[in-house]
């Protein structure tokens, strides 16, 4: 994922990180509380849309079962030796004979191939949206870590944890302040003071409605943090869910029950809270109509539209409101700030929006609603169980999370530096450090390579790749100081609520200090215990966590290194090309978008990577019986995740067949096959995967990564290497005869 996006296999927003993994964590459901990043992880990370805590910047084809063949091409022999006496790698070679299903030819569908075995006996549990063989198995590990981390009560994260188990049912002191707000909201007499009133909200609780807002690096001047104001205020994680049919008709429906379980609060602006569910439905879906897609907010071009905050008010009055409600717009006058807007079109016709309404109540009840929404999870297990109702159907949970779980996973959320420094010295070494350094190094050898031989690229641009590649930053592990900032209060053992509130506040205070701020390219966008990577395009840096450094990804005692590189190497090769992919391209050697690609090179570049969207969009998402069609890969919206996994797969192939060079012995054709084989085998069933399927539904419409079947299949069948290895004859599902190759 990237940081237009922050960089990592999945992301939140468009402007997120481009991880590795994508926007759905194997431990994400709605209790999960969220920071938005803005680079790009390998996996994503969807931000509960309402019913988590919003952590802002806390311490821390027609669709159709795919026939089996009886008779495989060739058999991936490589993968089943023996187990010797002794062999250090028997415990993966047995998982790996575990998750076959030989019965499926690897030049009709890989994916199953190399992950029937596991699909066939593998379940998502009620309180989890996904489960898979590479990001469930290091959650379930840290859980353990961590666990016992906790059992020794070390401080800061004690106290945080017993005040969460304390919860009651209905916390009647947090009921009382967020009645309170809610009788202020009640007696507000215009459109203007509502919406200061939001970013009030907004500021003192979290609570986002409207607009979306930002403060990371300038995109064209990358050294200093600025302020962006996104499309927002929309309930339901996209578009989709207001404009298509089918998904109104099916969960518009809990939306309402959802609210009539908030309205119990007394101060609720309105009583009929049923009808006005309905109305403030309406207005959401007036905000969609005027919103842009998942997609085109993948273009860092058009999301660049730089205001001068003098010019603020006359253009976006409302925005202003916001802003001076939020105590945002005097820091942007104090210092001269400018603002930037990502979608001017859809704050114009917003406003218009809200001009024209001729009930008052509405909009009062709009910003009430995402208020309570916004606290659900901290008002009581009550208010608890009606978020998951909504929240966790729409993500196909079957139950919420037990208190002791949710307590777990909001005191890393709150708190993930300081877990971080004790998980660090769980699992973190000085080797594993070392070693995560040479294979980044191996896989930038691996790009500079291609960089090289690219015929299609001229000198002029080939120069300005290369002095980017060159000067890519790169952290692994964690922060070495093993500071941890300073709490301005000190957390109580009883008061949950205040807790997280003073969280918040601080969060806040945090984001709205980094305005105008110098960009800190030291600064860790993910915590030493979450599993991902991402880049950031803005600094053009790599960050791997220590967590992905663990089993199933690398080990140096437990894996092959043929795992190993096909495994992290591919997750730093897909880091890597997030640098070079069709949001990333625009970024220069230190982080600032501007055109350094000729027109020639730039209309090439375009040509392969409209192949590369064409060809996924024509890949069918099916239900988890394999029976209905869900829908089509998005292969816009998808396109810097798919081009980063094609690259990587291809970057960290190369850094294998190069760290073998120096070998004593010289291997047989025989062997070759084989190692090759042995290589996509271990790629492959690092993303064997499942989704609930109104999870799959949701990741469709919003996630910019694709499904794992076609993380898996969409790569190989672009790869020569693969088709070779297998023997695949061209025109077979995984050789055709057209492959789409940017890198």
């Amino acid at each position: 994922m990237t940081k237009t996006e922050r960089i990592s296999f999945s992301t939140t927003s468009h402007q997120q990180e481009v991880s590795v993994y994508g926007t759905a964590s194997p431990m994400d459901n709605e209790d999960l509380p969220r920071v938005v990043l803005r680079s790009r992880n390998i996996l994503s990370k969807l931000a509960v849309v309402g019913g988590s805590l919003l952590i802002m910047g806390c311490l821390a084809v027609v669709g159709h079962s795919l026939p089996r063949s009886s008779t495989p091409s060739v058999k991936a022999a490589s993968v089943k030796p023996p187990a010797s006496k002794g062999d250090p790698f028997a415990a993966f070679r047995k998982d790996s004979r575990a998750f076959l299903d030989e019965s499926v030819d690897p030049c009709h569908n890989f994916y199953q191939y190399a992950c029937g075995g596991w699909l066939e006996t593998a379940t998502i549990p009620d309180d989890a949206t996904s489960v898979d063989t590479s990001f469930s198995v290091v959650a379930a590990a840290n859980t353990k870590i961590i666990d016992d981390i906790m059992t020794h009560r070390p401080p800061l994260i004690d106290p945080l944890y017993q005040s969460c188990l304390g919860g009651k049912d209905v916390d009647p002191r947090a009921i009382e302040a967020i009645s309170l707000k809610l009788e202020h909201l009640a007696s507000l007499t215009s459109v203007a003071d509502v919406v200061a009133y939001a970013g009030h909200l907004y500021a003192v609780t979290g609570a986002v409605s409207l607009f979306s807002l930002d403060v990371g690096a300038d995109a064209k001047n990358a050294s200093s943090n600025v302020l962006t104001v996104g499309q927002g205020g929309l309930t339901f994680p996209a578009k989709e869910y207001y404009t298509d049919s089918h998904k109104r008709s099916k969960y518009f429906s809990l939306f309402v029950t959802y609210a009539q379980a908030l309205g119990h609060v007394k101060a609720f602006p309105n009583r009929n809270v049923s009808q006005f569910a309905h109305r403030i439905l309406n207005l959401e879906a007036s905000f969609a109509n005027v919103s842009e897609s998942s997609a085109a907010l993948r273009d860092p071009w058009a999301l660049y539209n730089p205001v001068a905050v003098a010019d603020l008010p006359s253009k976006f009055p409302y925005v202003t409101k916001y802003l001076q409600g939020a105590g945002i717009y005097q820091r942007l006058v104090d210092t001269n700030a400018t603002v930037v807007v990502e979608v001017p079109s859809f704050l114009t016709s917003q406003a218009a929006l809200l001009e024209s309404l001729t009930d008052l109540q509405i909009l009062k009840s709009y910003v009430g609603f995402h208020l309570l929404d916004a606290q659900s999870q901290i008002l009581g297990e009550s208010f608890r169980q009606g978020s998951h109702n909504f929240h966790g159907t729409l993500r196909g949970l079957v139950r919420k999370q037990v208190r002791k779980d949710f307590c777990f996973t909001l005191t890393q959320s709150l708190l993930g530096d300081v877990v971080g420094q004790y998980y660090m010295d769980q699992v973190w070494d000085a080797q594993t450090k070392e070693a995560a350094k040479r294979l980044v190094q191996e896989i930038e050898s691996s790009m500079d390579d291609i960089l090289q031989r690219e015929a299609w690229l001229d000198e002029a641009t080939r120069a300005q790749a290369m002095t980017k590649l060159h000067q890519v930053f790169n952290l692994v592990g964690g922060p070495d100081d093993g500071a941890v900032p300073s709490l301005p209060f000190n957390i109580s053992a009883t008061d949950f609520w205040s807790n997280v509130m003073h969280f918040k506040g601080v969060a806040f205070q945090a984001t709205l200090d980094g305005i105008g701020a110098p960009v800190d390219r030291n600064g860790w966008g993910m915590t030493a215990s979450t599993v991902n990577a991402y880049y950031e395009p803005s600094e053009n840096k790599m960050v791997f966590p220590a967590a992905i450094m663990q089993q199933p990804f690398y080990s140096a005692r437990k894996l092959p290194d043929v795992a190993n590189y096909a495994r992290i190497g591919m997750v730093m090769g897909h880091e890597l090309t997030h640098g070079f992919d069709d949001e990333g391209r625009n970024f220069d050697s230190q982080g600032n978008m501007h055109v350094w690609w000729s027109a020639n090179v730039s209309h090439t570049y375009d040509v392969k990577a409209k192949c590369l969207a064409d060809q996924y969009s024509t890949f069918d998402v099916l239900t988890l019986d394999q029976t209905k069609l869900i829908g089509y890969v998005d292969g816009q919206l998808t396109l810097g995740e798919n081009i980063a996994d094609n690259g990587g797969l291809k970057l960290a192939y190369l850094a294998y067949l190069n760290s073998k060079h120096g070998a004593k012995e010289v291997e047989t054709p025989a062997e070759k096959q084989a190692d090759a084989q042995a290589y996509f085998v271990a790629f492959a069933q690092g993303w064997c995967g499942k989704h609930t399927d109104s999870y799959a539904e949701l990741l469709l419409a919003s996630d910019p990564h694709s499904p794992n079947k076609w993380r898996v299949n969409g790569p190989i069948m672009n790869s020569q290497t693969f088709a070779d290895a297998f023997q695949c004859p061209v025109g077979a599902p995984m050789n055709p005869a057209k492959k789409c190759i940017v890198w």
